[in-house]
């Protein structure tokens, strides 16, 4: 009798993953142009900048407990931060920085929109996690697939002289094999 190998893949909420890159993407904003010309977020804020650096940081931690790495954190890490860098990525957007007013062109770049982009993914997957809604994806290798065949019949097993096609292996999943007969020998 064939039995099931234990599935070894991961299984990661969708939540948790929009969590993790869009926490990812804000820390990589942050060293892109946020104003032009040239002018990337580490120049023009003064706190702001350290502020959304330790929110993606506190939401990668939230996301790596939950994940099962470290102490497992509240759901509120998962929703403060999110929406705090939404919050203040959108008064950037709206009142922009002294500095960045005193650039000759001073217009957002491609660092202030990926940062929108990137609080965006994160709150969305805060209320992916929060409000209960199961997406998951199954990280497991095309290997544990091939073990759960579940429509397929159970192999048959051989005793005595039969054995299929008359190969040392077993039979393939879901064929039949033909019943033995004894031999004879003259």
């Amino acid at each position: 009798m064939r039995t099931a190998a234990p599935n070894t893949g991961r299984t990661i909420e969708a939540g948790m993953l929009l969590i993790g890159l869009g926490a990812i993407l804000l820390l990589v904003s942050l060293f892109l142009e946020w104003y032009q010309p040239g002018a990337e977020a580490w120049d023009v804020f003064e706190v702001w900048d350290l502020v959304l650096a330790l929110l993606a940081i506190a939401a990668l931690a939230a996301v790596a407990s939950r994940l099962g790495f470290g102490r497992s954190r509240p759901a509120s890490w998962l929703i403060v931060p999110a929406a705090a860098a939404l919050v203040i990525v959108l008064y950037v957007i709206i009142d922009p920085p002294p500095a960045a007013a005193g650039l000759p062109d001073g217009d957002p770049a491609t660092g202030l929109w990926l940062a929108l982009g990137a609080s965006l993914l994160m709150a969305a997957g805060a209320l992916l996690s929060v409000a209960r809604i199961s997406v998951a994806i199954n990280a497991a290798g095309p290997a544990d697939h091939a073990t759960h065949d579940h429509g397929a019949a159970p192999a048959a097993v051989s005793h005595g002289g039969g054995r299929y096609a008359g190969a040392d292996e077993p039979a393939p999943p879901g064929s039949a094999v033909p019943p033995t007969q004894p031999t004879r020998r003259l």
